[in-house]
């Protein structure tokens, strides 16, 4: 306990000896415009009710963290993002990942299979883009490729694919799983599969209109999750991660990704499902920033927001449903292709934040991906990160050990209160479909993107190397290139599966497709089947923009 009236007339000679000091600049705030005060005492969280507003980890409302030892139970995951070339090439860097200590796999795919266009696509430059981004993934046979003799069993794999192929996608893997004798039951991983993603995260091309999108979305998490054919499996992943490279702040950021789970909801409550049902299998794959203690913040006041919105909005009985589990990515556009070197000790730091706010899981980005993808010795310093983190730094004994600063807790709280105002702002822009396609949200990445380009180009908003501390004469990195040989590789594989498979039986099966895509039905059983006889992404996504027609992204309204 403290005196209040002690503390308050301190604090004013305090302020009173401040006023003689000359400071940096006339005003400080975080990257979200909250206001910084030069020193934070017991009266600014002395509204804050310690069991309402923070409590204990694993208790409501899960502030400190969603469960009750936290890291001193079990580390956090170390699942890096990987793909490039061939499937066989990733899987040989899956392999050293794997040797080098990583425990989860993330399968970073190609523009090609993001867009659910094969590469024999009679598009000229399209073979251009095989393997460049990503791993090509345009059948089953690629992704039996990626996976060869790994024990996926035992692993856990994300695939970074979204709506528009996330159906397709997923099915190839739990095939190739069934063919190796292993049960769905025991599968474990994430389907990335979100809609902002598919619509605001890249420009769309080929991509269908936003309902259509998030249809196939609730249709991955209906067969999942709440029919449980796949039940350790995470049929979604709202990856404001994405939404946050384009510019947006923290508070954006969360009250986007609440927002797209919000109308994620809705759709399977309509569909007759109840909230225990499917909630505790919503992931979030959020970012790390360059505000520090901001970003921490923003975790916790996430994990408390979601906490009362399943329980108080939607009534949820099942605790596990009211957790907030999410994923950490360290972020790619505060990296600089000038002096890459930093990039090393800027994702250490932002790693540190994810850890200190409570990740589940964490990707670390390598120090060249500014100028290529990530190669060998970069990426395996980026696992070392993560190591040094959890081996050799303390910082994973206590949990929280940042809760109850008297900083953190009215950060916590303004964050808080942002976010839910912002999240009240997209539902009266009519919920997240509805701001998608009057371009609001557009509208607003754009207002956001302007900004922060103009305090970059200001120098209000520094960056090492870009605005300050530049140096005239770099040492050039030795960029990553991947195999020149990809495209022509992966269409004769896609001739050879279409010369070896059944293609009247495969026919039969587009058709059974067009008819549940006709009556708006769930397509995962039939897409199962599709894969498993040798159909490949693009012939899938070809029959969904038949039907439904493709959408005009009004990225100018």
């Amino acid at each position: 306990m403290y005196d209040h009236k002690k503390v308050a007339e301190e604090r004013e000679k305090w302020l009173a000896r401040l006023a003689g000091y000359t400071e940096r600049r006339k005003s400080f705030q975080t990257d979200s415009g909250i206001p910084l005060k030069s020193l934070y005492t017991p009266l600014d969280v002395e509204n804050i009710d310690y069991i309402r507003d923070i409590g204990f980890p694993g208790m409501p409302p899960y502030t400190r963290g969603v469960y009750p030892n936290m890291y001193r139970g079990k580390l956090w995951t170390i699942r890096m993002f990987s793909g490039f070339g061939t499937p066989e090439e990733t899987n040989e860097r899956w392999k050293l990942l794997y040797e080098e200590g990583e425990t989860g796999f993330s399968a970073a795919v190609d523009s090609l299979t993001f867009a659910g266009v094969d590469p024999d696509d009679p598009v000229e430059w399209l073979e251009a883009e095989v393997g460049k981004e990503g791993v090509p993934l345009y059948s089953i046979r690629g992704v039996e490729a990626m996976v060869r003799d790994l024990p996926i069993d035992k692993m856990s794999v994300a695939l970074v694919v979204e709506p528009l192929t996330s159906t397709a996608i997923t099915s190839m893997y739990f095939n190739v799983a069934k063919n190796r004798g292993i049960s769905m039951d025991n599968l474990r991983g994430t389907t990335q599969n979100d809609i902002l993603t598919m619509t605001i995260g890249y420009v769309p091309w080929h991509s269908l209109k936003p309902e259509e999108l998030l249809k196939l979305a609730c249709d991955l998490i209906e067969y999942c999750t709440a029919r449980g054919e796949a039940p350790k499996w995470n049929p979604i992943n709202f990856t404001t991660y994405n939404y946050r490279e384009g510019g947006i702040d923290a508070v954006q950021e969360i009250a986007f990704g609440f927002a797209n789970a919000i109308a994620h909801i809705e759709e399977l409550l309509r569909r007759g499902w109840k909230i225990d049902e499917f909630a505790f299998r919503l992931a979030f794959h959020l970012a790390a920033h360059r505000n520090f203690f901001e970003e921490i913040a923003k975790y916790r006041a996430a994990r408390k927001i979601w906490y009362r919105l399943i329980k108080e909005r939607y009534k949820a009985e099942d605790p596990i449903s009211c957790q907030f589990r999410f994923h950490v990515q360290t972020a790619g556009s505060s990296l600089t292709a000038q002096q890459p070197m930093v990039n090393i000790v800027r994702t250490a730091y932002q790693a540190l934040e994810a850890v200190l706010g409570g990740c589940q899981s964490l990707h670390t980005n390598s120090y060249d991906e500014a100028v290529c993808l990530p190669s060998e010795d970069a990426v395996r310093l980026a696992v070392r990160t993560q190591e040094v983190l959890q081996e050799e730094t303390g910082v994973a004994d206590v949990i929280d050990p940042l809760g109850g600063s008297y900083f953190i807790e009215a950060l916590t709280e303004e964050l808080e209160h942002r976010i839910l105002d912002y999240l009240e702002k997209i539902e009266n822009a009519g919920g997240i479909i509805e701001a998608l396609k009057s371009g609001w949200l557009y509208r607003e990445m754009t207002k956001a993107f302007e900004k922060r380009r103009k305090a970059v180009e200001s120098g209000e908003e520094k960056i090492i190397g870009v605005n300050c501390y530049v140096t005239e004469e770099e040492e050039p990195l030795h960029p990553f290139r991947t195999n020149p040989k990809a495209a022509k590789i992966e269409i004769e594989r896609l001739n050879r599966l279409r010369s070896e498979r059944d293609n009247q039986k495969v026919e039969r099966l587009k058709d059974e497709l067009k008819r549940v895509c006709e009556r708006y039905e769930n397509v995962m059983d039939t897409v199962m089947e599709l894969t498993r006889e040798g159909a490949t992404v693009g012939e899938i996504t070809n029959i969904y923009r038949e039907v439904w027609g493709l959408w005009e992204v009004p990225i100018m309204a």
